[in-house]
């Protein structure tokens, strides 16, 4: 008997043109013919227990029978482009929340535009425990009016544009989980291998070794079972939605608790005897903790044949943000070690974003100059521009679509190697004369201003801000007026480095540029 692992089923997307990889347990040892559509294709010979091996590469294909000796028969399984989305809560963001829902909703149902989520179970033995039942875990689902809404809307973008211009059918792998690090998806040993990224084991170890597992456990049990319940979902529902405040959410928690009959006497931790503080301690049943999502998630899903990734992470990660670069170069390493191949990531630059609820966007700025450098720095990753898609005061924007067709247009570029351009302005050179300063941009074909003004730029000589006059744009230079002239030897050119910024120059493909620092000694 053979039984493989959950993400090999009908309905399925396996990748075109690469050898796919398929794996699970057999119970006796024994060779197996694989067959397309009753045609054979392969032979391969299984031993007793775990095996894996490749299926032959196949062109793009839709509705295809699979069968893998006696015991395995697929249906309607598809070749196409197959990518997976990792990240946290702006990844994982559902399609029901965007602001074009209802819009998608009525599109023309896509049997060949597919969505596979791995279960979002945290720790071994969760799943077993029933307090988490969603049906639309570990199985592969088709778009319709009926599952878009629970799709990653960045995701559904992203796949949406792929099929739009190729044709032939598109997948997601979704694997992603709202407030989680980067360090959450990376292995331990790729963690101790590193001495700076080795403090995000030495913290929760340390943690650990004060915690009263007893009542951790209890707490930990209570929270999880609370946010499966229906009237979390009511608020986290709320709160998604729509840009609120604290108070407008305790008011509307109100409104709810009334309309059930129920009465409202402070907080959960107050009624349950427990603090606030023993809620937001990390311990071995948590998310958040490192290498766990890796081991309870990810892990489940690596090795499946695919064309790349798409990642959309980084606001939990302030609290060591000067060592973020290192972190996802981390997790580059992890997913193409795992994977056993280069495969390209596309990812997004933080978002402007000021304040909402207990998050601050103070260390933003840093994050956005980590993702920059890891750009720069690591072969075939493509970062894409976000400077106008923030909401100030909402960490979860709430129109994803312009972030997926940017990863597409990006994956068209450098993936598909199409003749478009897929990347962002980005400051390069700066030059001074007198009271002029010349910015020169890369990927600035038809650079332009949407609007009467260049936001978010200070000019700087010494520590002293000047005064701007005016600027223009020509072709792919920015020139800036000062009032005064230059006295200082040091000039410093200063774009977008606030936690939220509002840009208003743009590229031919309507690609804001990135926040930048240039200094230049004269």
């Amino acid at each position: 008997m053979i039984k493989l692992a959950k993400i090999f089923q009908d309905g399925m997307t396996f990748q075109r043109n690469k050898p796919c990889k398929v794996w699970g347990t057999s119970s006796e040892e024994k060779t197996v013919t694989i067959y397309m559509n009753e045609k054979e294709v392969a032979e391969r010979k299984l031993p007793q227990g775990d095996f894996a091996f490749f299926l032959p590469p196949q062109e793009a294909a839709q509705n295809v029978t699979v069968r893998i000796g006696n015991d395995v028969v697929f249906r309607n399984v598809d070749f196409g482009e197959v990518w997976f989305a990792g990240g946290q809560s702006n990844m994982e963001f559902p399609m029901k929340y965007d602001s074009q829902f209802e819009e998608m909703k009525s599109s023309r149902p896509d049997e060949h535009l597919r969505y596979y989520e791995v279960a979002k179970y945290s720790f071994e033995g969760e799943e077993e425990e029933g307090l988490k039942s969603n049906q639309d875990w570990n199985c592969w689902r088709c778009l319709t009016p009926e599952t878009i809404g629970s799709f990653s809307a960045v995701a559904a973008y992203f796949a949406m544009e792929l099929r739009k211009h190729y044709n032939i059918p598109v997948a997601i792998v979704s694997c992603n989980w709202g407030g989680t690090s980067a360090s959450a998806w990376i292995s331990r040993e790729m963690l101790e291998a590193d001495e700076e990224l080795a403090v995000y084991l030495r913290e929760y170890e340390e943690n650990l070794a004060h915690l009263d597992m007893e009542t951790y456990c209890r707490i930990n049990y209570a929270k999880r079972k609370g946010m499966g319940s229906p009237f979390a979902q009511m608020i986290n529902d709320f709160m998604m939605k729509n840009t609120v405040t604290m108070e407008q959410v305790m008011q509307h928690v109100g409104k709810l608790a009334a309309g059930a009959g129920m009465e409202m006497q402070g907080g959960t931790a107050e009624n349950s005897g427990m603090s606030q503080e023993s809620f937001m301690v990390t311990g071995p049943h948590d998310e958040n903790r490192p290498c766990g999502l890796y081991e309870s998630m990810l892990s489940k899903a690596a090795g499946f044949t695919i064309r790349g990734v798409i990642w959309y992470q980084g606001e939990s990660d302030d609290t060591h943000p000067e060592i973020y670069e290192k972190l996802f170069t981390r997790l580059v390493e992890q997913l193409r070690k795992d994977w056993a191949e280069e495969l390209p990531v596309i990812y997004a630059q933080l978002a402007p974003f000021e304040r909402w609820m207990q998050c601050r966007g103070d260390k933003f700025p840093e994050l956005r100059k980590q993702q920059f450098n890891a750009w720069e720095h690591i072969d075939n990753v493509h970062m894409i521009s976000t400077s106008d898609c923030g909401n100030r005061f909402d960490i979860h924007p709430k129109n994803k679509q312009p972030i997926g067709i940017r990863m597409a247009l990006s994956a068209r570029q450098h993936v598909y190697e199409e003749a478009v351009q897929g990347d962002a302005p980005v400051a390069v050179e700066m030059k001074v004369q007198d009271k002029q300063i010349c910015i020169r941009f890369d990927n600035a074909v038809s650079l332009h201003l949407e609007g009467q003004e260049l936001q978010e730029l200070e000019i700087y000589t010494g520590e002293e801000k000047c005064e701007i006059t005016g600027w223009s744009v020509n072709g792919d230079i920015v020139t800036v007026f000062i009032k005064e002239a230059i006295m200082s030897n040091e000039i410093t050119a200063v774009f977008a480095q606030t936690p939220y910024y509002q840009v208003s120059l743009f590229n031919e493909n309507g690609l804001p540029a990135f926040p930048f620092i240039l200094q230049k000694r004269i």
